[in-house]
């Protein structure tokens, strides 16, 4: 996933230039991993703790996607407004 992500990257910088951004789009788990992998935390985890909810954006941001630096890791909730009153189930 996080080699994907890094080639979704270089695609969008050779489509659009620096600053180019590119989105993809997956389910909770392959996210939470490779956010894990990134920032060198262990991939064995606790589901219910993870910070990936529905509608979540988390964004991984490259300085150069040709050099083998991390990237910056986001992570927004931009529909946090409507779980107000739902039942939330963490890691699902």
């Amino acid at each position: 996933m996080a080699e994907a992500v890094r080639d979704l990257a270089r695609r969008a910088v050779e489509i659009g230039g620096d600053g180019a951004q590119a989105i993809a789009v997956s389910h909770q788990l392959p996210i939470w991993l490779t956010r894990l992998s990134v920032e060198g935390r262990p991939l064995p985890h606790d589901p219910r703790r993870r910070e990936c909810n529905l509608a979540s954006v988390t964004s991984l941001t490259f300085d150069d996607v040709d050099e083998p630096a991390v990237p910056r890791v986001s992570y927004r909730e931009p529909a946090a407004h409507f779980y107000s009153g739902v039942n939330q189930l963490p890691g699902s």
